[in-house]
């Protein structure tokens, strides 16, 4: 049985047979990695900073998010920027009242002040993730809450939207 190819492989084949020049360069050091000489020859796009601060921070813990957000406010970022508000130390306790540019989640995940927020409210009114989801017009078969509420699992970005106009009546009751 042959071994399995790696995308790495053909990309470097690609260079090899369509860019000799880069891969040459490659060979000999003058560039410093296969990805950069992908970059260069346009067979791989290259990454925003945006695009490895985006994959870093999903990768960061919560500690290492919170140390972040804090050198963030020390250098002086602006205070209404929602990465800032999405910080433990800026978020609305459970119990107290939404307020509406208070985030709920970070992408498509929800934030843990929002995650106890709605436990919160599930426990008050003796409601599951299935009615919940109900309530929200989405069908009560969807596990999307569910999962997001056990596990962190993502959710589609119409269930975070209904959920921060859920969350809004919720508070108020």
């Amino acid at each position: 049985m042959s071994k399995k190819t790696r995308r790495d492989d053909v990309q470097l084949q690609r260079l090899r047979t369509e860019f000799p020049d880069i891969y040459r360069a490659l060979l000999a050091g003058e560039i410093a990695s296969a990805r950069k000489a992908c970059a260069a020859a346009g067979i791989k796009p290259e990454r925003s900073r945006l695009d490895k601060l985006k994959n870093s921070w999903a990768k960061a813990t919560d500690a290492e998010r919170d140390a972040f957000l804090s050198w963030l406010a020390a250098r002086g970022a602006r205070r209404s920027s929602p990465t800032l508000a999405s910080s433990p130390s800026l978020a609305p306790s459970p119990s107290s009242p939404r307020q509406a540019e208070t985030p709920i989640a970070s992408g498509r995940y929800l934030l843990p002040s929002t995650i106890a927020e709605i436990e919160v409210i599930m426990a008050q009114r003796r409601l599951t993730p299935q009615d919940v989801m109900h309530e929200m017009g989405f069908a009560a078969e969807d596990r999307a809450l569910a999962g997001a509420l056990a596990r962190g699992a993502s959710l589609r970005l119409s269930v975070i939207a209904a959920l921060e106009g859920w969350l809004r009546i919720n508070a108020q009751r």
